[in-house]
């Protein structure tokens, strides 16, 4: 005891150094924090090295205001061009996200209920056979516990072009197909992740809403409310002009992905400025009458170990930290991105990327945001 009095004064002193120290190698990262390219250009630099035919925007809402950066070079229709805001890529399953704040919005107008059985706002044509313990749900759907498969079957076989697979799958194929696919699981039982279940999602909003169609409805209830002049499926031709080419993981040249049908699960081109700015407004951070939705749309839903759903949202504390983030990604034949929120500091960070790179995007969104929050990590 003795002895460690004799000491205690010595420890006081080691760990006000400590503290000290701490605070000020915090304060530091924040400092870096604030000088976004500072974090960002090293991040990005090895993705781009020794890869051709390779762009990308990083978009970050910080403090209140938004900032895009762009590496690399995209080819679009008018030339070869460093990617900037207002480049429109492919977002892929981001779509999905979308289609979940519809059907917040949906619910919001009391058009449909989360445990309605999705067949009572299917069109007649595409109703689902039931597995025998029951029907699906929308919010069976919304949190990929239906039961239904990831695609439809053997989607790549039948395409007129593999490489773009959805192009050529209609809806007579999808009426085919719904007329004699029957789940094989359970609904609410085990979590399968359904870009079939997030198209069907999509028609039955479209029919409730008497909409025509799955764009019309994006513009009317999302686009148009939030501002978002480049968020469309079907880009005019001002918009095509500034479409960036998309290429495969070596970086050859592969076609666009267009949909036939099922477009609630992946149709959707953007940019990064209208992207951090839906970001932004899922954060609360533009006033929008939209804000019940958006905030329901993330609401947790289910859960399973760390991730957690929304409504098509992935909940999640990153591994090795305390941030606790809201995110989707996204990726089709020739692109990847990626939008994650944290919600307790109000920021958010978007990749859009012109080549197929797996989950080297992921990567980089998730170590951005860790740059971001030194605060939060141990």
């Amino acid at each position: 005891m003795c002895l460690a009095a004799n000491h205690f004064p010595h420890r006081l002193h080691s760990m006000l150094k400590f503290f000290t120290a701490l605070l000020s190698l915090t304060l530091t990262l924040r400092a870096q924090a604030d000088d976004l390219p500072a974090i960002i250009d090293p991040l990005v630099e090895p993705i781009l090295k020794d890869k051709k035919n390779i762009g990308l925007v990083v978009a970050v809402w910080q403090d209140g205001k938004s900032q895009v950066f762009g590496y690399g070079k995209v080819f679009t229709p008018v030339g070869e061009q460093v990617p900037d805001g207002r480049t429109l890529f492919e977002i892929g399953s981001i779509t999905k996200s979308f289609t979940g704040v519809l059907l917040a919005e949906a619910v919001r107008r009391g058009e449909v209920k989360l445990d309605d059985p999705i067949n009572k706002h299917l069109p007649p044509d595409l109703q689902l056979k039931s597995h025998a313990d029951g029907p699906a749900t929308l919010l069976h759907f919304a949190t990929h516990r239906s039961g239904w498969p990831v695609q439809p079957p053997l989607l790549g076989l039948i395409a007129k072009d593999s490489t773009n697979p959805y192009a050529s799958y209609d809806r007579k194929k999808l009426v085919g197909l719904l007329a004699t696919l029957t789940p094989k699981k359970p609904p609410g039982v085990t979590y399968e992740y359904s870009n079939l279940g997030a198209g069907l999602v999509g028609h039955a909003l479209v029919h409730v809403a008497k909409a025509d169609g799955y764009n019309a409805l994006l513009q009317e209830r999302i686009a148009k409310p939030l501002g978002l002049k480049d968020t469309t499926e079907a880009p005019n031709g001002e918009q095509r002009a500034r479409m960036a080419r998309g290429h495969d993981k070596e970086g050859e040249p592969v076609s666009g992905w267009d949909f036939a049908t099922l477009e609630g699960c992946g149709a959707i081109r953007s940019t990064a400025n209208d992207m951090i700015r839906y970001a932004a407004a899922n954060l609360g951070e533009i006033k929008t009458p939209l804000q019940p939705a958006l905030s329901l749309s993330h609401k947790r839903q289910r859960a399973e170990g760390r991730m957690q759903t929304g409504l098509f949202w992935v909940l999640m504390t990153l591994p090795d930290s305390e941030i606790q983030t809201i995110w989707h990604n996204g990726g089709t034949g020739g692109y990847r991105s990626m939008l994650m929120m944290v919600p307790k500091t109000k920021t958010a960070v978007v990749v859009l990327c012109s080549a197929s790179q797996d989950k080297i995007i992921d990567k980089l969104t998730i170590n951005i945001v860790h740059a971001l929050h030194p605060e939060e990590n141990p």
